[in-house]
């Protein structure tokens, strides 16, 4: 299973088929199937996608201002319809939320970097 987890690693952002990845690591589907069901409890397909929309957490984390539809395509998860349920489910938050939260996360690193005196966190009253 770790080298289907490096595979993924590699090629997240590429088309990924479970039996050309079998044959790829020289093993069956019934056996990828096998091993990840044992020891992640889950399908190859869903810890693919699980890898895809840690991606894009990332992503999202370290580009916030980057087009969503962007972000979403670079970490392989292809059209952007669907993906928003997925990774609220996935991480329990609504992504456009998270995006602001992000946004407003990366601007406030900005202001602090531009103004670094300790002044500059007290709001006026």
């Amino acid at each position: 299973m770790s080298d289907a987890l490096r595979y993924f690693g590699l090629h997240f952002r590429e088309p990924i088929a479970i039996p050309e990845l079998a044959d790829a690591l020289g093993t069956s589907v019934g056996c990828l199937d096998l091993s990840f069901g044992r020891i992640r409890g889950v399908t190859p397909e869903r810890a693919l996608q699980e890898h895809r929309l840690n991606k894009l957490f990332v992503a999202l984390t370290d580009q916030p201002r980057q087009g969503l539809s962007r972000a979403i395509r670079s970490c392989g998860l292809g059209q952007t319809t669907g993906v928003l349920a997925l990774f609220e489910e996935e991480f329990g938050i609504d992504m456009p939320l998270f995006l602001l939260t992000c946004r407003r996360a990366a601007d406030d690193r900005l202001f602090r970097l531009q103004h670094p005196e300790a002044e500059a966190l007290v709001l006026p009253v």
